[in-house]
């Protein structure tokens, strides 16, 4: 790229748990790490959308507990070997997850990091409880992963958030849209037989 003054394509595929997430992160680092650039916080947040993506597009399925269920393609923008921005496009993203999933699978982490990691005041705030309690978190059977804390992934979450610019507010837009979709998976409706009486 900086010999030939050329655009550079890296693909990385593979099927379910393949390891392409983790090899984009891999990639990610290295570039950021060999990035010519003094602005640090440039790169810094561009390695910081790996949380924020994981966390709304990744879940466990039967193969791989953090499937990316979308794909996504990346552009680094580069000037005399630094890095000076990025851009990152979503595609096929699997929507139908979000109101079913299959047994010993999941819905996408960020709810149960979510639930994880609110206090009781900002659950009771929302009007949240636990993740057994939401029939779209809880018809692939049990919600925890051996091995992966959720709560701290939330936390990486919010710093993330903080990092790329998110205002507070914004950030509690985001938890309000998220608890809605849970409460809306909650709710039922009873058809309901209505007999007139007539008065004469």
């Amino acid at each position: 790229m900086i010999k030939e003054n050329e655009n550079q394509v890296l693909i990385i595929s593979g099927e379910s748990g393949a390891g392409k997430t983790e090899s984009t992160k891999l990639v990610m680092q290295y570039l950021a790490a060999v990035n010519k650039s003094g602005n640090n916080l440039i790169t810094e947040q561009i390695l910081e959308a790996n949380p924020l993506l994981e966390s709304f597009g990744n879940a466990k399925t039967i193969r791989n507990d953090n499937s990316s269920r979308f794909g996504k393609y990346i552009e680094l923008f580069f000037k005399n070997g630094a890095i000076v921005g990025a851009k990152t496009a979503e595609y096929l993203l699997e929507k139908s997850r979000i109101v079913t999933q299959a047994p010993e699978e999941r819905n996408y982490h960020v709810f149960y990091e979510m639930l994880e990691e609110l206090s009781d005041e900002q659950k009771a705030k929302y009007g949240l409880q636990t993740a057994p309690k939401y029939f779209y978190l809880n018809q692939g059977g049990s919600a925890l992963i051996r091995g992966r804390d959720d709560a701290d992934n939330y936390r990486k979450l919010t710093a993330a958030m903080d990092i790329l610019n998110f205002e507070r507010q914004e950030q509690e837009t985001i938890v309000k849209i998220l608890a809605s979709v849970l409460h809306i998976g909650n709710m039922y409706f009873k058809v309901i037989q209505v007999r007139r009486i007539l008065c004469y």
